[in-house]
């Protein structure tokens, strides 16, 4: 079933550009500036950093004074008592920006079902109405972004989505509560990829009772965003696809390397300018593959290419499918940063530092999953080591190695 809660309102426009005659591009009615709270896990940060671009995109609003306080404190005293981070659950919080803004704001949630709607609804946001789709990834209460783009190609009353673009609320290096890393610069994910970063709300609305089942969010996808009044909601459809395959043989780490270019291009990348002229003419690295977990347990394997300016410093991330090379998501970063990645030989090296006597590690992966409880940063483009540690008749603890700092925690799972 479908809730929404809805805010004051003011007459707003809508905006929707085309790219190309194959494709249709989506966007903001303003161009989105990237904004980062200081607040991070546990805290309304994210949310309101996120809500403060997609102000921006839809209405050309400026940052309010001291906006990240203003925001989180009237969202706060908003209505009842709730024990999502910082007091603000989602209904709060369109209800404090129509406050702030004199807006327009809703939120609506869907069932566990549904994500279909729920996909459509951030579709919908910016086709129609030029608004940026306010959302939670990864699952987490606690870490929200704002999508800023989305290409589609129609085919009747339908659209395939080809790319979903946005920017993280959090406070860059900072993390959410599941310790997944709040990233700086422009993330963008294939259609069929983001359905596995924007996922229902599992973790962190409250330690006191993680998971909370009894919250009305609760293993609900949930969408804030500011619409014109009276135009909540429209009706699309949306199929999320997925890039086409690349790879001319088995799946290797050496093939990532080399046929990440055609991935790209393959999906359309190389169309678009903010992504391209920030990686065109660099160097694909070598390629690391990941056994990770998505958001709703299954298994996401992927390989990780870094785009290098040199042989030492990055400048973006792109993860392809493990099996076939399709494209899955490209992270560019802010700026070109020192990358120095710890091999996995290496990484056992280290783990075992963290062994008793009579312990011993098994074989290991990289991986990331966004609900382990491991204080080490991690994002799908900045996973870990994972190995479990056995003694001599069963498994008694968790090894971890940081990916790109060697950073070693154990710990009991």
């Amino acid at each position: 079933m479908l809730q929404k809660t809805i805010g004051a309102t003011i007459a707003v426009g809508i905006c929707g550009l085309g790219l190309s005659a194959q494709a249709d591009v989506f966007n903001p009615f303003f161009t989105v500036l990237e904004t980062h709270s200081v607040g991070a896990g546990a805290t309304a940060g994210s949310f309101a950093a996120s809500a403060m671009m997609g102000a921006h995109g839809h209405s050309n609003l400026a940052l309010l004074p001291s906006w990240e306080s203003s925001i989180t404190s009237q969202c706060s005293s908003a209505g009842a008592a709730t024990i999502w981070p910082g007091n603000c659950n989602p209904t709060k919080m369109a209800s404090a920006l129509a406050t702030l803004t004199g807006r327009s704001w809703v939120q609506f949630t869907w069932a566990n079902t549904d994500q279909a709607s729920a996909l459509n609804t951030i579709v919908s946001a910016l086709k129609d109405h030029g608004s940026p789709a306010v959302v939670p990834i990864y699952g987490q209460a606690d870490h929200w972004v704002a999508v800023t783009q989305v290409t589609a190609t129609g085919s009747g009353s339908s659209w395939t989505i080809g790319q979903v673009k946005f920017y993280d609320g959090g406070p860059v290096g900072g993390t959410d509560g599941g310790f997944n890393s709040y990233e700086g610069g422009l993330l963008s994910y294939g259609g069929s990829a983001w359905k596995n970063v924007y996922f229902r709300v599992l973790e962190n609305i409250n330690p006191a009772c993680d998971p909370c089942t009894t919250d009305p969010w609760y293993d609900r996808y949930v969408i804030t965003w500011e619409p014109p009044p009276g135009q909540e909601h429209t009706d699309i459809v949306a199929n999320f696809a997925r890039s086409p395959g690349v790879f001319p043989g088995a799946p290797s780490e050496r093939l990532a390397q080399t046929q990440v270019w055609n991935a790209l291009t393959a999906a359309g990348i190389n169309q678009d300018p903010s992504i391209w002229n920030a990686i065109s003419g660099r160097q694909a690295g070598p390629a690391f593959e990941v056994n990770a977990v998505a958001p709703a347990g299954d298994r996401w394997d992927y390989f990780l290419v870094p785009i290098m300016t040199d042989a030492h410093t990055v400048t973006a991330f792109v993860q392809l499918s493990a099996d076939d090379g399709a494209y899955e998501s490209v992270h560019v970063l802010p700026q070109p940063k020192a990358f120095h990645p710890v091999a996995k030989n290496t990484a056992q090296l280290l783990a075992r530092t963290a062994l008793g006597a009579g312990e011993s590690l098994t074989p290991g992966i990289l991986t990331w999953n966004p609900r382990a409880k491991t204080p080490l940063a991690k994002a799908p483009t900045f996973p870990y080591y994972e190995f479990a540690v056995n003694d001599q008749h069963h498994q008694v603890g968790v090894v971890r190695v940081s990916f790109d700092s060697g950073t070693v925690i154990r710990s009991a799972q």
